[in-house]
């Protein structure tokens, strides 16, 4: 009984040490305490997660008993990977048949000292197909005295018959607080000061992984100062001051692409280099997008105090839909720039839209032909800066406006409807005065209402303007959803507007003898009882006429 507790005692001593990997570490300390050891396991998951570690700790609870003469030695031996009795080997290195041929031979040999032999193969994935077969029949019926541990970063790598015929452990990635706590008692024990904000930053660059993150804390401890700081890492990770990364975001929330350039250039000159700055850039959007939908309190905020209050001021300019597109935008950039020749225009170009957000939506709702409303495509909408009280309307605005009137339509159909205002105007000299300066505020549909006519006709279900211009005929039609909107809105009613073509119009359409789309077109091809029940149903209309392709003779 008292050998069982002393077992027991010193088994737990090592696996307590395991972090992050509690269940298995628990379930494997049960299979040796109720002698239910299995002959192969496969341990899987990212690097540095514990793998290798467990392994051998797992190695050392079945060898290393009591009663075993030399057993400290034995220990530190299996835990080095210098034991006689566990073996190590590297799957990479030691790939090929003639490896896996070698390690079936020994197996009939006994243990020279424990009552194991104890094969670790890591990185068993880059071992080949014929390696494999070879080791297959050792692994379904190994003699009693041996057993496997296979570690492996890509298990669907390992064939299903070798995954068949071991117990599978999957490891996960370790939690950030529970890296940064580990890092604290290293310090404690290496008997450094840091402060808190360094502790988490170092375990948020371990990216889940244990051995990334004790090896950037290894480089910081070997300046030799007693005490670290923020600034000591990113001098020797060369990582930009967290000052420009700062001022950069203010910048984009100023809506001020000059200034964001300047900061970024001022990173990229300190060698910081073009993806690096995306991945930090990244890193920053995502703090302040987790603060704007979970709230600054969020345990997902993995901060200091004093950086969380510095997220969530900054957080207050910004809200979660812009953060998004945001991310997405850079991600999108970070790929295009390793296979292009012209990386750093188009993160410049990329800076300058997220910085010019507004404007690019304005843009897009004047190509859309909507005169300035509502942006076509998804775009970041930025919540307003104090500074900027006077500003346009940000794109969170525009898209909700646009989200308000949004209506799937086909190929080759416009939508046409517009939204009801009251009350309604019957005057048709002041409804066609107020289109025409309507018009004329846009750039682009000033042209073509000068090109249009009206006989002041307010009694059908449609108003119909003549176009007296050919060469706007392509254009005018794709205006015609931001003309309807401006009717709408002079009227106080939804309103249709029907394009008519005059016959000199329709004679200078397109250079040489081909001819405009004429109205017997239109008229022909609404007709059609497909393109009209289409027309019924999304309230649509023809904005162009083609003839069909004529088939090729078999």
């Amino acid at each position: 009984m008292a050998y069982t507790v002393l077992a027991r005692r010193y088994r737990s001593q090592d696996f307590d040490e395991v972090i992050g990997q509690e269940a298995i570490a628990r379930t494997l300390r049960r299979a040796i305490d109720t002698n239910r050891v299995a002959h192969a396991f496969l341990f899987t998951g990212t690097r540095g997660v514990g793998k290798t570690s467990m392994a051998r700790i797992f190695a050392k609870a079945l060898n290393v008993t009591p009663d075993l003469k030399d057993a400290e030695a034995i220990g530190q031996a299996i835990m080095q990977g210098n034991d006689i009795d566990v073996i190590e080997i590297d799957g990479a290195s030691n790939n090929s048949v003639e490896g896996a041929r070698d390690l079936i031979a020994n197996c009939i040999y006994r243990p020279a000292r424990c009552p194991y032999k104890i094969y670790i193969i890591d990185e068993v994935h880059m071992l080949t197909p014929q390696a494999f077969n070879a080791l297959l029949k050792t692994m379904e019926e190994p003699p009693s005295h041996v057993k496997f541990v296979l570690c492996t970063t890509e298990p669907h790598k390992v064939p299903a018959t070798i995954q068949s015929r071991c117990q599978r452990f999957d490891f996960r990635m370790i939690p950030t607080l529970r890296i940064a706590d580990h890092l604290r008692a290293v310090l404690k024990s290496e008997k450094v000061k840091a402060d808190d904000r360094l502790v988490l930053q170092v375990a948020r660059l371990g990216h889940g992984s244990m051995r990334d993150a004790l090896s950037l804390l290894d480089r910081l401890l070997s300046e030799g100062e007693k005490t670290i700081t923020v600034e000591m890492l990113a001098e020797t990770l060369g990582l930009p001051d967290h000052t420009l990364v700062h001022q950069f975001v203010e910048a984009l929330a100023d809506g001020q692409p000059a200034e964001a350039l300047a900061q970024m250039n001022e990173m990229l000159n300190r060698g910081v280099s073009p993806d690096q700055f995306i991945e930090i850039v990244i890193d920053r959007f995502r703090l302040l997008m987790l603060a704007c939908a979970c709230g600054i309190e969020s345990e997902l905020l993995e901060l200091a105090d004093d950086e969380r209050q510095e997220i969530a001021a900054q957080a207050e300019r910004f809200d979660a839909p812009s953060l998004v597109y945001m991310i997405a935008l850079l991600e999108s950039v970070q790929r295009s720039i390793k296979s292009s020749v012209t990386g750093r225009a188009l993160l410049d170009a990329a800076i300058v839209r997220l910085a010019m957000a507004e404007k690019f939506a304005s843009a897009a709702a004047l190509l859309k032909g909507g005169g300035g409303g509502a942006s076509a495509s998804p775009a970041p909408a930025q919540k307003k800066s104090p500074q900027r009280a006077d500003a346009t309307p940000r794109l969170s605005d525009l898209a909700a406006s646009a989200a308000k009137t949004a209506v799937p339509t086909p190929a080759r159909v416009e939508q046409t409807s517009s939204p009801a205002v009251a009350p309604v105007n019957t005057d048709p000299q002041a409804i066609w005065k107020q289109v025409v300066a309507e018009a004329h505020k846009n750039v682009r549909l000033g042209p073509v209402v000068d090109a249009l006519s009206w006989d002041h006709r307010l009694d059908g279900p449609s108003i119909a303007l003549t176009l007296g211009d050919g060469s706007l005929l392509a254009y005018a039609r794709t205006c015609l959803g931001a003309i309807e909107k401006i009717f709408a809105a002079a009227i106080g009613r939804p309103t249709r507007v029907e394009l008519v073509v005059s016959t000199a119009a329709e004679s200078n359409g397109k250079p040489g003898n081909e001819m405009a789309t004429s109205s017997a077109d239109f008229a022909e091809a609404a007709q059609i009882p497909i393109v009209r029940k289409a027309m019924e149903l999304l309230d649509a209309r023809i904005v162009d006429v083609k003839p069909a392709p004529r088939r090729k003779p078999m």
